[in-house]
């Protein structure tokens, strides 16, 4: 049937005696078209609404002079939705209510439908918003009635259906609150809570009415009646929130208990071990709040783990982790959802047996971590180029990924984002180490001789330091900076204590790799410079060169050559592949790099290498110098 047949049905359907006249009809239906012409629509409409009942064999309209009605044996659901809604049976059992009425949403009238007529969309919009309000009002009345055993369940359920459709009711998120005091799982209602008050401060600007503070406050502290009210809840009206209070600024993420089906208490205890690490793992990071596993929280979540469960908490980011049979042993699998939407962003299904369980958890963990930060940190990334007014933490994950660019345009763009962050956060640590960076690779890229930048560099560093004492971040770019004004001691302690803070953060490993070469010891570094190609897969710019050079300090040059392969034809990368190419008697292949050399810096000489590399030792200096002569670069 044509689209307009179906406002018809709900026309009727919603009216009085399920009738009404034509021109009630037209008004509605082609309010834009003369009398004659709306008539004529109608009597076309109703003619093709014949032709089916023909096709059908079921009768839909009855005639009666002028009015049009619809037949006894025809059923329309929203007319059975608005019947329901007003023949709400109070004798019923609650749980009985509860579910009666969460089955009879299933949208908004015709929702999607769209016409272009105003008079038409209009009295579309407001039957779905009656729809709407109607629907909400009643199911308030279920959930503000206080939870019991017997029907908490269906009273979750209902609340997680309102949150469906708006977000930001309270009532739903109190109903949820007593039932979580009901069960004992005092933390997981806070946790609602939060995300009641998030939802309220970013999308309205309010604070929760008096109701819904008074119960977070007995939450907290169960020995007490009451809590503060918000200012001006008395009335009913609600305080505006201040600014500043768009929402946190660093991602939540929660590890759920893991789950092994029947695999016995020994791989039960390996699974809780894994997603302890895994937490461990994403704590040290300093990048996120993590909800560990085995906390109330993550428990009560296992058992309520659907779409309404998740989306109602406040929380970001979920990791889920089961052990299963596989043909050959058993199989571990890890996933990484969306908490407000449940969306799978990545997952991971490795193979392992007994043989090889310490290798591959430990593996396993490391890849894992990094994985997952990998993943939120480019979500959020993609957040800070879409939003205008993207969080500080989005801003610098952003910030963060043009440095691996490492060209001057790209680093000028970051800092303009972490000083974005800062005016968002003043003295936000994220902020400042990505500062620090900047301006640190800014006095590289442009040869800058006085070590002013350096030197503040080193200065944000510790007032980030100085702030979050546990983010290693911040020590490595202490320990860099000063590793290039040639205060190798300071920078080898600040190397160490980040590396000490976190060992399998990629950036550090690969910073700490290129100074121990720098300080005189290249078979310190390979390992961790290896490592750090191994947690980062996709291997930005800096991490080849640390490696390659390493290799070429230690004399293996076909080694340096393979690993500096992904910047081939990079200016940047040319003249160490010069040296390279050099040193393994390819003479046409030395000319080529050299050749870019030349096309780059024409004025380029081997000697000069010696005011930019800051090595310890003069004779690894030496070393680089002597390839690059071999290369035609003298």
């Amino acid at each position: 049937m044509p689209e307009k047949a179906y406002v018809l049905l709900a026309i009727l359907a919603s009216a009085e005696v399920r009738s009404a006249t034509r021109s009630h009809i037209r008004t509605i239906l082609w309010a834009d078209s003369d009398r004659e012409k709306a008539n004529a629509s109608l009597r076309q409409l109703i003619a093709r609404i014949h032709r089916v009942e023909q096709t059908s064999g079921v009768v839909l309209l009855s005639m009666e002079g002028e009015a049009v009605g619809l037949t006894p044996g025809c059923q329309v659901d929203y007319a059975d939705f608005l019947s329901a809604l007003d023949g709400d049976d109070a004798k019923a059992a609650i749980d009985d209510r509860c579910e009666a009425l969460g089955n009879l949403w299933h949208g908004g009238l015709l929702e999607g439908l769209a016409f272009g007529e105003a008079a038409l969309d209009e009295w579309l919009e407001a039957r779905r918003e009656q729809m709407r309000q109607r629907f909400l009002e009643a199911a308030r009345r279920l959930l503000e009635i206080e939870p019991s055993a017997g029907h908490a369940d269906a009273q979750w359920r209902l609340a997680g259906k309102i949150l469906d459709i708006d977000p930001a009711e309270e009532v739903a998120y109190r109903s949820m609150m007593r039932i979580c005091m009901l069960r004992g799982e005092r933390g997981f209602g806070l946790r609602i809570f939060a995300r009641c008050k998030r939802i309220l401060e970013t999308e309205f600007g309010t604070h929760p009415d008096a109701r819904t503070m008074e119960l977070a406050a007995r939450m907290r502290d169960p020995g007490i009646s009451g809590g503060p009210a918000a200012p001006g809840s008395e009335t009913g009206a609600r305080k505006p929130a201040g600014p500043g209070v768009a929402g946190r600024q660093v991602p939540v993420v929660m590890v759920l208990p893991p789950t092994g089906g029947n695999l016995g208490e020994a791989f039960a205890g390996l699974a809780s071990g894994l997603a302890e690490d895994i937490t461990v793992g994403l704590t040290r990071f300093r990048r996120f709040t993590v909800v560990a596993a085995q906390t109330p929280d993550a428990m009560a979540l296992r058992d309520r783990c659907n779409e309404a469960g998740l989306s109602i908490l406040d929380i970001d980011y979920m990791v889920s982790l089961s052990l299963m049979p596989a043909a050959h042993g058993y199989r571990l699998v890890v996933r990484l959802s969306d908490a407000s939407n449940a969306e799978v962003l990545w997952g991971a299904n490795p193979e392992f047996s007994i043989a090889t369980v310490g290798d591959t958890f430990d593996r396993l963990i490391r890849l894992t971590v990094r994985t997952l930060i990998d993943v939120i940190d480019t979500r959020q990334a993609r957040n800070a180029m879409t939003l205008e007014h993207a969080p500080a933490y989005a801003l610098c994950v952003y910030g963060r990924r043009l440095l691996h660019k490492s060209d001057l345009q790209s680093i000028r763009r970051a800092m303009k984002l972490f000083r974005k962050a800062l005016a968002q956060v003043p003295d936000y640590p994220p902020a400042l180490i990505g500062m620090a960076r900047a301006v640190s690779e800014e006095s590289l890229l442009r040869g800058i001789s006085e070590h002013d930048l350096l030197q503040q560099a080193v200065e944000l560093a510790s007032r980030a330091w100085e702030l979050d004492p546990l983010d290693g971040r911040s020590m490595r770019e202490k320990g860099r900076a000063n590793l290039y004004m040639r205060r190798y001691d300071e920078s080898l302690a600040a190397f160490e204590a980040a590396f000490g803070l976190n060992p399998d953060d990629a950036d550090i490993l690969s910073d700490y790799a290129d100074a121990l070469a720098h300080f005189g010891e290249p078979q310190r570094g390979l390992p961790l410079s290896r490592r750090a190609m191994e947690l980062n897969p996709s291997q930005p710019d800096d991490y080849v060169w640390t490696l390659g050079s390493i290799h070429y300090q230690l004399g293996e040059y076909r080694a340096a050559l393979d690993a500096l392969r992904p910047m081939d034809g990079s200016p940047a990368t040319a003249r160490l592949l010069s040296a390279c190419a050099a040193k393994v008697g390819d003479q046409e292949l030395a000319r080529r790099y050299s050749q870019l050399v030349r096309e780059t810096y024409p004025r380029f000489e081997a000697e000069s290498v010696r005011g930019i590399v800051p090595n310890r030792n003069r004779e690894d200096t030496d070393h680089l110098i002597d390839g690059l002569r071999l290369a035609g670069l003298a």
